[in-house]
């Protein structure tokens, strides 16, 4: 599967065995059982998805940024059908309800597959943005417009003093602050002063192509299980996402990962035989594939938000809820203690 170049799954050899801690506990979590626990535990929280980004999509007036059109996964024959089955029954145990869907009623509902896949699900109520990058800006603006300040500077370091936090930039300056919230995804771990080596953070990587205009092929995301991408189309193209590398920060992208995105999308759909854009993006992971979310092990005046893989636009909206009940005193809304950074004590 790792070497196979029709698996969406890679691995650098050389980062696993100078990284044998974390690919160790990887694998634990791997068990049954735990993921079993993994998927109850995220299946509650995903569950308050919309309570956190209903809010945020009217106060940022980003709902036209958001569709519900559904979810299709599609797979080739019956025996991957069944081979998913269990994921798919896992779904729907989490409240998640889908139909199931022969050929016909896939080829009614996504003409534009140029492969005859024999069976699918649709997720009817899944949404999916067309635009994340105007998204973020949209809550960009929405901060500032309600206070927030932008200060154009790295904080490479998190210094604790007795009542407040102080912040050293990248430009030799300080902020001091009563609070400080760590969510700089995969890259939270090159801020000096948060206790890292109690927090195995590390990274995914996840690759996408765009093809630009070519968003009229579907109407909705569709997951080729098997190959392990969704085809979505955005306000600016159809996006061909996905892929698991693990292979760390520093080295460059993988071509291969590049070419098997492109050769697997221009399969399933009628694509030019180049992408107009690539790209290489980091998600950050912890070894449970849990987030962290709650108060540093070092300060109460310094909270931690990170680690939700592939899920971080999905409950960017929910977190930041918790981490402003937390800030303000508050009891959370949600049950976070599977979530603490204590848990790798």
């Amino acid at each position: 599967l790792l070497t196979s170049a029709e698996s969406p799954l890679s691995l650098n050899f050389q980062y696993a065995l100078t990284h044998p801690r974390w690919m160790l506990q990887f694998l634990a979590n791997c068990r049954k059982h735990r993921v079993a626990r993994i998927i109850r535990l995220l299946g509650k929280l995903l569950a308050k998805t919309y309570e956190g980004l209903d809010p945020l999509l009217d106060m940022a007036q980003a709902r036209d940024l958001m569709q519900q059109r559904g979810c299709m996964y599609v797979y080739r024959n019956e025996q991957a059908y069944r081979a998913a089955n269990p994921s798919n029954l896992a779904r729907r145990a989490q409240g998640v309800e889908y139909t199931e869907l022969d050929r016909g009623d896939i080829a009614d509902l996504e003409p534009g597959l140029k492969i005859p896949f024999e069976r699918g699900v649709l997720f009817e109520s899944a949404s999916h943005v067309i635009n994340p990058q105007a998204l973020c800006q949209r809550y960009f603006e929405c901060f500032q417009r309600n206070g927030g300040e932008y200060i154009r500077q790295r904080a490479v370091a998190v210094e604790h003093e007795l009542d407040s936090v102080q912040l050293r930039l990248d430009n030799g300056g300080n902020l001091q602050v009563n609070r400080v919230v760590v969510a700089a995804g995969a890259f939270s771990k090159q801020i000096a002063g948060i206790p890292m080596r109690t927090l195995p953070l590390d990274t995914e990587r996840g690759y996408h192509v765009q093809f630009s205009d070519m968003q009229h092929l579907l109407t909705r995301p569709v997951s080729w299980n098997a190959a392990g991408f969704y085809a979505t189309p955005m306000n600016q193209g159809m996006r061909i996402a996905g892929t698991v590398e693990i292979a760390g920060y520093g080295s460059d992208h993988n071509p291969r990962n590049i070419d098997f995105l492109t050769r697997k999308a221009r399969e399933m759909l009628d694509l030019p035989a180049q992408p107009d854009q690539e790209w290489l993006g980091f998600r950050p992971t912890l070894p449970d594939s849990l987030p962290v979310i709650g108060f540093s092990m070092t300060s109460e005046y310094v909270l931690l938000a990170f680690g939700h893989h592939h899920l971080g636009l999905t409950l960017a909206g929910i977190t930041g809820k918790i981490i402003a009940e937390l800030a303000n005193g508050e009891e959370p809304s949600h049950n976070i203690a599977a979530f603490s950074p204590r848990r790798f004590l």
